[in-house]
């Protein structure tokens, strides 16, 4: 399920700055994601930063290491299945 959300506001230029940044991250993560999401990542967690992968093994070790680095950047933290199913 995809989730949306729309500003009607305008956007301050920190806001659009902020909005770039994540927009090249999501690029980044969609051409790397084939060399990331690999068997020996499985089960771990990653974040995207500044195009650059933050891996761990708990949402929050990942969480603390990508911050550490980038504190002032917003990012996702992604799960990687530890196994592969069919998906319905």
């Amino acid at each position: 399920m995809a989730v949306f959300s729309v500003k009607t506001e305008k956007m301050s230029e920190e806001e659009i700055r902020e909005s770039r940044l994540s927009q090249a991250d999501l690029l980044w993560w969609s051409e790397h994601s084939p060399h990331i999401v690999v068997e020996a990542n499985r089960g771990k967690y990653v974040a995207v930063v500044n195009q650059e992968a933050f891996l761990g093994e708990t949402y929050e070790e990942t969480e603390e290491k990508a911050k550490a680095k980038y504190p002032n950047r917003s990012f996702w933290v992604h799960h990687i299945p530890s196994r592969w199913g069919k998906r319905i």
